[in-house]
């Protein structure tokens, strides 16, 4: 490039390029700034990028400068939890209609061995949710629902834990009682000819618990150690008895405590004053107004209660005080007369 000195009057030399000169450093401005320019706009082409997002199920269109899959999420405030999972990984770089998914995680009630734990799983099905909890399944226990079945459809999966066993026990065989009827008695007494005895027998039982608890009971084997010996009763059927003369018909007979009173100043329960042949009873036992014949006291009617009589107890009433005390405290016959 040529270069001129020009001389003015009363300055210093000055040089100044020619015309041409100034020209050229403007194409090359303008060149340099086209270039740039062109570079900004591939560069803005080229780091925008149009990716698709799908979270919870939700799809949306996004632009978005940023380079990775995590910083896409950061720009659109997407949290993830513990175990949320991004499709492809969050460090994946991004490139134009690049789909990401968010898969959240499932809630899931997990009870087992007595526990309740709420779970945050991305297992399909109950049986994926096992192996990822690592639970080691015993050959009978029972999986509800079904290990086939899909997360998406349920909310609590609980194992059953089952568990047989095989007991041996120890049992009583009761013994049985034969009555017969024997005329050598009379109706209401009894006499034992043979006592009884119980048996015994060794069983073995399976037993299925469920969580511990007994579900159910099958018998396996009985085996009986020994034989029971049945009681064998003689019961008396003579309805008659003689007495003082006086032959006695009677529905059945009762050995009874036969104590005394006499006149208190009240009347008897039944409302009746006391007199000879009064009776205490019982009336759960003998009713009021059953004719009565007592060994040893003779005729008598029941119609008194006392405090004191109970079961299988008599008071018979006397007119004197010396009389009662006479009488005392026996056991007698007591016949209920027909």
């Amino acid at each position: 490039m040529d270069w001129y000195v020009i001389r003015k009057r009363g300055s210093d030399d000055a040089v100044v390029p020619p015309k041409t000169t100034s020209n050229r450093l403007r194409v090359w401005l303008l060149l340099i700034t086209v270039l740039v320019l062109g570079l900004a706009v591939t560069g803005y082409g080229w780091a925008r990028k149009e990716v698709t997002l799908v979270v919870d199920g939700k799809t949306a269109p996004v632009a978005t400068f940023k380079m990775t899959v995590q910083g896409l999420l950061e720009q659109e405030r997407v949290r993830l939890g513990p175990k949320d999972l991004v499709q492809p990984a969050s460090d994946t770089k991004l490139r134009e209609k690049m789909q990401i998914q968010v898969i959240r995680a499932k809630p899931v009630e997990f009870v087992a061995d007595g526990k309740a734990l709420s779970l945050l799983t991305q297992a399909a099905t109950v049986g994926d949710l096992l192996k990822e909890e690592k639970v080691v399944l015993g050959q009978e226990d029972i999986v509800s629902p079904p290990i086939d079945t899909e997360l998406l459809k349920v909310t609590t999966v609980a194992i059953i834990r089952v568990k047989r066993v095989v007991e041996e026990r120890q049992i009583t065989i009761p013994f049985s009682t034969t009555r017969k009827p024997t005329g050598t008695l009379y109706r209401g007494q009894a006499k034992v000819l043979v006592s009884g005895q119980n048996g015994l027998a060794t069983e073995r039982w399976e037993v299925i618990y469920h969580d511990g608890k007994e579900q159910e009971r099958r018998l396996l084997e009985r085996k009986v150690t020994k034989q029971p010996v049945n009681c064998v009763v003689a019961e008396g059927i003579m309805q008659n008895v003689s007495r003082g003369g006086e032959e006695l018909r009677f529905s059945r007979v009762m050995t009874m405590r036969a104590t005394a009173y006499t006149y208190t100043g009240r009347n008897t329960a039944s409302g009746i004053p006391p007199r000879l042949g009064a009776a205490a009873v019982d009336p759960s036992v003998i009713r009021f107004g059953t004719r009565l014949y007592v060994d040893g006291y003779g005729h008598a009617f029941a119609c008194d209660r006392g405090s004191s009589i109970k079961g299988d107890r008599i008071d018979l009433f006397f007119p004197t005080r010396g009389e009662a005390l006479a009488w005392g405290v026996r056991n007698t016959s007591v016949y209920i007369l027909e």
